[in-house]
């Protein structure tokens, strides 16, 4: 049984004991995606808390499932009274949970100095019209704890903006919230088209559901599920030297393709493998790569042993490395892997899942070259370097 917990509707603080500064949220989605989990298997496979304001009423009657007339079964319900305690009980479901679902609507700027817990605040000696001077505070971001708690969670995250383009609301979502919270995914809406949401990935794919929740909740259940390969570091002495001027030609005879401007910036997507046929399975491009990457940021790979891929030195192999080295392995006759984030033409298309997870690293490979829905292209390179899209 997986222990998830989802937060949903308004998180604020207090002017005073009876006035609040909020979001307008009503966390309808998040309610009946908890419904959803605990529909799975009869309640059996997932136990899920759901944290809510303790002004948000009916959540029980919105959540529950009745699987017969006596086993009726809903999440467990917890209830927060403000910004500071919604902190406080999320980073304690953190360290308890596999996964989160980050989607309560946070307010961003609270008051300094909330009045007195015994006092409203006064409107005697004050005329209509008058204005009062209230500080406020941006707050820090709760879901910035989650990974730092729980380095392990599977987090799911949300941004909710209004009347952007559909790029604009992409690139906050991904470098608003995704990089700096380190999240598997990013849920992100706008409010003119509540129904219209769209999942945003580490990779930068995207996928957009237009009222389609059924296929949303599918789509976020598999990451909640995921597994993912991971690293092992060995201390070995290795030199990329012999390999490494071939895999500067690659790199640079495709280097414009490897970059990609977003937001009035260049980024670099995708991944170069390159078998080198001697004590290591050979050389792979970084997780993270500068504009100008070269052989010397390349991670040599040893060897895969079942989910554990063995890195000789320190540095991480591209997420990408582990379906990469089982396509050369594939198709022996490849100088080298390439993956980039652009669709090829005439080649077989096969279903997303993100890099590093079991769900992409181990899948059926069709042939020499093949499209990932959304994300982009796997093709082994010929003795010429360029992408072979035929009969291997």
């Amino acid at each position: 049984m997986r222990h998830v917990f989802i937060t949903a509707g308004p998180v604020g603080g207090s002017l005073d004991p009876n006035k609040l500064v909020t979001n307008r949220c009503r966390g309808i989605w998040a309610l009946a995606f908890a419904r959803y989990l605990v529909r799975q298997n009869m309640g059996r496979d997932y136990y899920v808390n759901l944290l809510v304001p303790d002004t948000m009423q009916g959540v029980e009657a919105l959540t529950e499932v009745e699987f017969g007339p006596h086993d009726i079964v809903r999440p467990t319900i917890l209830r927060h009274s403000g910004y500071e305690d919604y902190r406080s009980k999320c980073q304690t479901l953190a360290r308890v949970c596999e996964a989160g679902v980050m989607a309560a609507a946070v307010v961003n700027w609270l008051p300094t100095e909330p009045y007195p817990l015994k006092g409203k605040m006064p409107t005697h000696g004050h005329q209509p019209g008058d204005v009062i001077q209230i500080p406020f505070m941006l707050m820090p971001r709760v879901i910035e704890d989650m990974k730092q708690v729980n380095p392990k969670l599977t987090l799911i995250g949300c941004k909710l903006l209004a009347g952007v383009s559909d790029e604009e609301l992409v690139e906050a979502a991904y470098s608003g919230v995704l990089l700096s919270s380190r999240c598997n995914v990013v849920l992100a809406n706008d409010l003119t088209s509540l129904k219209r949401k769209t999942l945003v990935y580490p990779d930068r794919s995207t996928f957009v559901y237009d009222g389609d929740f059924r296929k949303l909740f599918e789509d976020l259940k598999a990451v909640i599920e995921d597994e993912h390969y991971n690293t092992n570091w060995v201390e070995t002495p290795y030199s990329v030297a012999e390999s490494g001027t071939e895999f500067d030609e690659i790199v640079a005879k495709y280097r414009d393709r490897f970059i990609q401007r977003s937001a009035g910036s260049d980024r670099v997507f995708g991944a170069l493998f390159m078998p080198t046929g001697d004590i290591a399975l050979g050389i792979c491009s970084p997780r993270e790569k500068g504009l100008g990457f070269t052989a010397a940021d390349a991670v040599v790979i040893g060897k895969i042993e079942g989910r554990t891929l063995h890195s000789i030195g320190r540095n991480k192999a591209s997420l990408n490395a582990p379906l990469l080295v089982r396509v050369a392995d594939k198709y022996k006759g490849a100088v080298a892997v390439l993956h980039l984030h652009e669709q090829l033409p005439g080649v077989p298309t096969v279903p997303y899942a993100p890099p590093g997870t079991v769900r992409d690293s181990d899948r059926d490979i069709p042939c020499p070259a093949f499209n990932i829905e959304g994300h982009g292209f796997v093709a082994c390179l010929g003795e010429d370097l360029e992408i072979k899209t035929g009969g291997w």
